[in-house]
């Protein structure tokens, strides 16, 4: 027993007397229970008479506190435990204040919070004007009186229990866009565009262009391939955890990189782990933004204090950019702009470190993959040409012959058995 108290002291527990009453216990079951629809018919009086309430609510409004992960990693258990109790009294003041009838719960274990209203008078008039003044005063309560923000989404009319559990989640999805446009978002569920399929965001063929600024130690550039990064992702309307699976793998791809060019994988993987940690924790893409630009920073330092070689620091990130642009128009001075270099001094160390002129090695890198193209019948021979980056056709049939022996169609032919 003395082990255990060196560890749990009374001191410790005391925010239970502060912080969790009677009221927040019965208002957080009676807030599951409708969420859920996991009451019964018979009991729906008595249960809205714990919170003093004598009719079904008929609006409610999803609260998140933003930014809460990030913030609640910093502080010590019991404060995390009672810190959004600490904004639901603050609201609970502020709906007294507005002569506001409901209940205000928390909902335990996550970054949300949850008001009741009963405001059935008001659904006569402007509703909306209503609704949103509510929200405003909220936000400018906890705004003014604590360190947090917070984003709302406010229900559609709510005339029978089973409408709570259908459109809580929705509206918890439509919160989810506060991740790309930023803290103290408000919506209305009716505004919601819930049936929108999610589309595709892949990040890959951003790697190379990062590659190349973090090889240089080149930060502007960097900031610009982020802003595309950050772009993609707001139109492609991911979900928020989606598109920081995505910012992380591209984070790992660089880190592998830095192991290559001879940064310790001890040290690589401390500073990844833990930009990795603070982009997951983060409530906005604009702070994901500032962590990865700070793994810039640590990543660029590493890589000065390690002294890669040159085939590091020039081949690898020029062929990995060549390689995943082969098919659009490359421009020499602007692959030089983005290493740094003058188109001379570029022309010079490219020759030294591929044994071939740049158009050379493109022009290969071109039809090495058409090769793998012409393998497949359905993909007409005049039409690889231009898949390719050759907007020439009888130039892509010269400069194919020239370096396979065989004109395009008589290698599709000999490869045909092959194909089959």
């Amino acid at each position: 027993m003395e082990e255990i108290k060196e560890v749990f002291t009374y001191k410790d527990l005391d925010y239970w007397k502060n912080y969790i009453t009677m009221h927040n216990v019965l208002a957080c079951e009676l807030s599951y229970s409708l969420i859920y629809n996991n009451i019964r018919p018979e009991k729906v009086k008595e249960a809205l008479a714990t919170v003093n309430l004598t009719a079904l609510p008929n609006r409610f409004l999803l609260i998140q506190v933003d930014d809460y992960y990030n913030c609640s990693s910093k502080m010590e258990i019991t404060q995390e435990f009672y810190q959004k109790t600490v904004l639901i009294n603050m609201l609970r003041e502020c709906m007294k204040s507005m002569g506001l009838k409901g209940f205000m719960a928390n909902l335990v274990g996550i970054d949300k919070l949850i008001c009741f209203l009963c405001c059935e008078e008001e659904e006569k008039g402007d509703i909306r004007r209503c609704l949103s003044e509510i929200a405003e005063r909220f936000k400018e309560e906890v705004r003014t009186h604590s360190d947090y923000t917070i984003s709302i989404c406010i229900s559609q009319r709510c005339t029978r229990i089973w409408q709570y559990s259908q459109m809580q989640p929705q509206m918890d999805q439509a919160l989810n866009k506060s991740y790309f446009s930023g803290k103290e978002f408000s919506i209305f569920l009716e505004d919601v565009e819930l049936k929108t399929p999610e589309k595709e965001a892949d990040l890959n063929n951003f790697y190379s262009d990062l590659m190349v600024a973090f090889s240089r130690g080149n930060r502007e550039r960097t900031e610009i391939v982020l802003q595309a990064v950050m772009q993609v992702l707001l139109e492609g309307q991911i979900y928020p955890e989606r598109a920081k699976m995505e910012l992380i793998r591209l984070l790992q791809r660089i880190s592998d990189y830095g192991i290559r060019c001879g940064i310790p994988k001890k040290y690589m993987k401390e500073c990844s782990d833990n930009v990795m940690a603070q982009i997951l924790s983060c409530g906005f893409i604009a702070d994901a933004r500032k962590y990865f630009m700070k793994f810039f920073d640590q990543f660029t330092l590493l890589l000065k204090e390690v002294n890669a070689k040159k085939e590091y620091l020039f081949r690898v990130p020029v062929s990995e950019y060549i390689e995943m642009h082969y098919m659009e128009n490359i421009r020499l001075g602007h692959l030089a702009e983005m290493i740094g270099f003058s188109e001379g001094h570029f022309t010079r160390v490219f020759r030294e470190e591929f044994g071939m002129t740049f158009v050379q090695y493109l022009t290969e890198c071109r039809i090495a993959h058409s090769k793998e193209l012409l393998l497949v019948n359905s993909v007409p021979i005049e039409q690889i040409a231009y898949r390719v980056g050759m907007n020439s056709y009888s130039y892509f049939c010269t400069c194919f012959k020239r370096l396979c022996g065989v004109s395009p169609g008589e290698y599709r032919k000999n490869n045909s058995e092959e194909i089959s």
